[in-house]
């Protein structure tokens, strides 16, 4: 359930001066959601991480995270991998609540990508990095926002170099572990080979029920730029927050 003071304290957050101003042909953030459809994602945790995906860009705080920033635009790719990857929606620009909500929209009629059983991060983060040079607009910042509940088991490139990669060419790479029973140590493993970059940092889903919080709380985070330990962290010290994680 939503802690109605996490809104508030996200507003002050955000009414903080950063010291930067738009400029034309920019964008905030470029963000691929890099989304695990591999075989231990089953029809109802499939369906409860795509609707947390929508209700995410639906939210109030998102469209609120958007509003606050320099070039009131962002760009977002979504890809969904297993041990193939696909491109289910390409470079999308968003300036509002009507784009955030027709791309809710457009998630929700999308169908699943396959199904099959192997898992492959390392994959998913490569494809992703490749969307990059391809985005409509500059990005102030470029992240790749990896979610899923287990390790590697296929591909040709290990997922730890892959993120190396991203990382080498400038990109942030965050992540969202779902802790689903399935792979125990997930969180520790996601922050070994997934998250890096500047300002990188993990959000763990205690569950697929847990996921749509998570996602929300991490996507803000990504829109704004704000971080764990820093003014978010300040503006939330006394509110309930979500289980935000540095890596070392």
């Amino acid at each position: 359930m939503r802690d109605p003071r996490w809104a508030a304290a996200l507003a002050v957050a955000l009414a903080m001066p950063l010291g930067a101003s738009a400029r034309p042909g920019r964008a905030d953030v470029a963000l691929v959601l890099a989304i695990d459809v591999s075989g231990s994602v089953d029809d109802n945790r499939f369906r409860l991480q795509r609707e947390g995906i929508a209700e995410a860009l639906e939210s109030e705080e998102v469209a609120a995270a958007v509003s606050s920033g320099v070039n009131q635009t962002v760009e977002i790719a979504v890809v969904e991998w297993a041990e193939e990857q696909r491109l289910l929606v390409p470079w999308t620009l968003l300036h509002g609540r009507d784009d955030l909500e027709a791309l809710a929209a457009r998630l929700r009629g999308a169908s699943r990508s396959w199904l099959h059983t192997m898992t492959d991060p390392g994959g998913g983060i490569a494809t992703a990095e490749h969307l990059f040079a391809e985005q409509p607009l500059v990005g102030l910042r470029r992240v790749i926002d990896v979610s899923g509940d287990g390790r590697q088991n296929t591909g040709e490139v290990p997922t730890v170099d892959a993120r190396d990669a991203a990382v080498s060419h400038g990109l942030t790479v965050n992540g969202l572990p779902i802790a689903s029973g399935n792979e125990p140590g997930i969180e520790d493993w996601y922050r070994a080979n997934v998250v890096g970059g500047p300002g990188a940092f993990l959000v763990v889903a205690d569950s697929y029920d847990a996921f749509a919080a998570a996602f929300r709380q991490k996507l803000m985070l990504e829109i704004t730029g704000l971080a764990p330990g820093r003014k978010l962290a300040h503006a939330l010290r006394n509110v309930q927050r979500p289980n935000l994680q540095m890596p070392d």
